[in-house]
């Protein structure tokens, strides 16, 4: 049997072994602990300062310079590294947790006794701590790492640059990086497949008057030429740092255009987190919401710092429930509760260290009629429960965190980032962006650790993906009734497939097991396969991101799996069989930055009396890069599959019937044919896109002053001869950014 062919298969596997053997190259002490350690210990280690995580609560010293081994504190200093800070109720978010992903257990070590011992056997100083990194030798270049577009920026004295562009460091021979992040959660600059990596780095402003939170890039650890980084992380945030000698080159600009808004109507409104709007005076971020019975929209503005992602549920105020939306800030260490009624801003809640995904578990609490709210916390191993109103009162979280340490089910794995619930409500999935995995997680199983530590709910299985970079998860649902196994899925960003798994949710006996999907849809490692380069016209995704599910109760069309391709300009819609397999593959077009996916009911024709209810969706998507959302009606796509099985699809349904078109400007067009700007159909760049399906954008409302362009750096595919899978510079515009994006009402289970 044919697998679908993986162009970028030999490309992954060069970067995994060469992430592998970067990870094996252990970091001097000194140069993590400025990194990561002394944004909340103080330059010295000595303590006294605020958590950046958590600000009501104190940092201690950890630096300590002993004569003699003090195992005591050894243990519970590595304990603390690998699981985050344990007080008060359980497992708070002062200190988050360090996966082995991002600090290797002879790293840790090493650490630890820097910090606890004298030389030679550390390298602290029982009245100064410890001391900084030592700098490499030449004339030092400032990159700043920001929490607003376009998210790196040197300090304007690389004269290299022919260009001035802060977005990139052009090194002349003698000049090195000192890489310094002014956000306020972690970020990276990383390349691992080049061997750069600079590991987490803390918030750097979170201790006035002290150097923390940076780190040096020695031009002599640099490959040759003009090579992208990014935060691993945030992957959109991409800078370019060109070594000694190494050309420079333009970049081009690429924004498909939109379309009306769509001819058809929806139910119940859309809320979009707008990540990258500007605020004056203010982080960015903001959200809109759109009526999708007239495509109107409101804006709130002043929404967190980078609202990534949201869901709207009930919470109680200490007086009366109230109907509420939660937006994770992706670049802080809180989440941001607005009225849902009113559409106002009501405060921020501390969470943990770059919270991702939000979501309720299905069904009202039976005492107060509120939801029980839970956010994937992905600069640790947490997934935090918020008490909302009770968390604004009191600053802080109030419940402890969903994790476990070394107990009988494992220590959780780092970096969860998306999140759904399964159908039963006592269970839900993260997919784990570091080390490539799915884990199952309970509400309800206690677990308990050598040292008497216990706590209720915790993960209790996992499975890799097989691929890299699982952003989202999502839930088919129960394959054969209540009680029954699931069928789960999540994305796998870096190698632009689709991994599908089967969870037993049976309360003690809880597994997870990776379902191979068979070819030719499926590809070598069992995942389905986005991209294949051996059809006619070519099917292309990259990066997918968001791989949400159609509700159950749409009984107007089968059940689809939307995926949201991020640099791509396309959308891949997976039709799915009974039990939860996907049939095939169709590809739409969308924006570049193509991010989040919610499904939101169509307006349908009054029922005829004695008739049952026709139900159908209409699925919402965003696309960071441009400005308005993406809509597409599932109902259509159902009758024109239909009308496909018997060859009666209109031409514009067929691969490569799209007519929409895109805007190129800038270096290549002036480089390839001497124009600055070209529009051109967007199947150059998705050559199966397919028409119809996708009915309209809705506008957003881009801020007042324009938003700064950001620098990505993506293979795209261009379908003419000689070229084909094409790495392009580009700059893209920031305006509104959307990203999170939900839909009301919410469909089954939740109510």
């Amino acid at each position: 049997m044919k697998h679908a062919f993986d162009p970028l298969l030999p490309f992954w596997c060069v970067l995994l072994l060469a992430a592998a053997a970067w990870a094996q190259v252990p970091r001097p002490p000194a140069a993590l602990y400025a990194a990561s350690c002394a944004t909340c210990h103080g330059q010295d280690g000595l303590g006294g300062h605020p958590s950046w995580v958590e600000p009501t609560r104190g940092a201690p010293r950890i630096a300590y310079g002993f004569a003699a081994p003090n195992p005591y504190l050894e243990n519970l200093f590595k304990f603390t590294v690998r699981n985050g800070s344990w007080y008060g109720a359980g497992f708070m978010p002062a200190m988050p947790a360090f996966g082995r992903e991002i600090l290797s257990d002879q790293e840790m070590d090493a650490l630890v006794r820097w910090l606890l011992y004298a030389p030679p056997v550390g390298g602290a100083n029982m009245q100064t701590g410890v001391p900084p990194p030592p700098p490499p030798a030449g004339r030092e270049i400032v990159l700043e790492i920001l929490d607003e577009a376009p998210w790196f920026r040197d300090d304007g004295t690389d004269l290299a640059d022919p260009f001035g562009d802060r977005r990139r460091v052009v090194l002349a021979p003698g000049e090195y990086v000192k890489v310094v992040n002014r956000g306020k959660t972690w970020h990276t600059v990383s390349n691992p497949a080049l061997g750069v990596d600079t590991g987490f780095l803390g918030w750097a402003d979170n201790i006035q008057g002290q150097a923390t939170g940076y780190c040096y890039i020695d031009p002599a650890s640099l490959p040759p030429g003009a090579n992208k980084y990014w935060c691993s992380l945030h992957p959109y945030m991409q800078c370019e740092i060109v070594s000694p000698g190494g050309a420079v080159a333009g970049l081009t600009r690429v924004s498909r255009r939109s379309i009306p808004r769509p001819g058809v109507a929806g139910v119940g409104e859309v809320w979009v987190g707008l990540q990258t709007r500007k605020n004056p005076g203010g982080p960015d971020g903001a959200v809109e919401v759109i009526d999708a019975a007239t495509w109107t929209t409101t804006l709130i503005p002043g929404v967190g710092n980078n609202p990534h992602n949201g869901w709207i549920g009930r919470a109680h105020d200490g007086t009366a429930v109230r109907q509420i939306a939660v937006f994770a800030n992706w670049h802080d260490v809180t989440g941001t509760v607005i009225d849902a009624v009113t559409k106002t801003v009501i405060g921020n809640v501390p969470l943990g260290a770059a919270n991702a995904h939000v979501m309720t578990s299905p069904g009202l609490s039976y005492s107060s009629g509120a939801n029980r709210w839970f956010v994937t916390v992905m600069g640790s191993n947490k997934v935090a429960e918020i008490d909302p109103f009770t968390d604004l009162a009191f600053g802080r979280a109030t419940l402890p965190a969903m994790s476990q340490s070394d107990g009988s089910n494992g220590r959780p794995a780092f970096s969860p980032h998306g999140l759904w619930f399964l159908d039963n409500g006592s269970h839900f999935v993260t997919a784990n962006t570091y080390p490539g995995s799915c884990s199952l997680w309970s509400l309800t199983r206690p677990w308990s650790d050598a040292a008497g530590r216990t706590g209720i709910g915790c993960e209790v299985a996992s499975s890799g993906t097989g691929g890299s970079a699982p952003l989202a998860a999502s839930v088919f649902g129960s394959v054969a009734g209540p009680g029954q196994p699931f069928i789960v899925y999540t994305n796998n960003a870096g190698t632009h497939d689709i991994s599908v798994f089967r969870a037993d949710a049976t309360p003690g006996a809880e597994s997870l097991t990776k379902v191979a999907v068979p070819a030719p849809l499926g590809n070598a490692a069992g995942n389905l396969a986005l991209t294949d380069m051996m059809a006619m016209p070519v099917r292309w995704a990259h990066m997918p991101i968001q791989c949400a599910v159609s509700p159950r109760n749409g009984n107007a069309h089968r059940r689809f799996m939307v995926v949201c391709n991020k640099a791509s300009m396309n959308v891949s819609i997976a039709a799915l069989d009974a039990g939860g397999m996907p049939t095939g593959i169709y590809t739409f077009p969308a924006g570049l930055g193509c991010h989040g996916v919610t499904f939101g009911l169509k307006k349908m024709p009054p029922t005829a009396p004695g008739q049952f209810p026709r139900i159908a969706y209409l699925a919402y998507v965003t696309n960071t890069f441009e400005d308005y959302v993406s809509v597409y009606d599932l109902e259509l796509l159902e009758q024109l599959l239909l009308l496909d099985a018997i060859g009666q699809a209109p031409a514009a349904f067929q691969p490569g019937g799209a007519q929409e078109t895109v805007l190129v400007s800038g270096h290549a067009p002036l480089t390839l044919l001497g124009v600055r700007a070209i529009v051109v159909p967007l199947t150059l760049f998705s050559p199966d896109a397919r028409g119809l399906v996708h009915v309209g954008d809705v506008p957003l409302t881009p801020p007042v002053v324009p938003g700064p362009w950001a620098y990505l750096h993506e293979h795209v595919w261009i379908d003419v001869p000689g070229f084909g899978m094409t790495p392009l510079a580009m700059e893209l515009g920031t305006g509104t950014g959307a990203m999170g994006i939900v839909a009301t009402p919410l469909p089954p289970p939740w109510r």
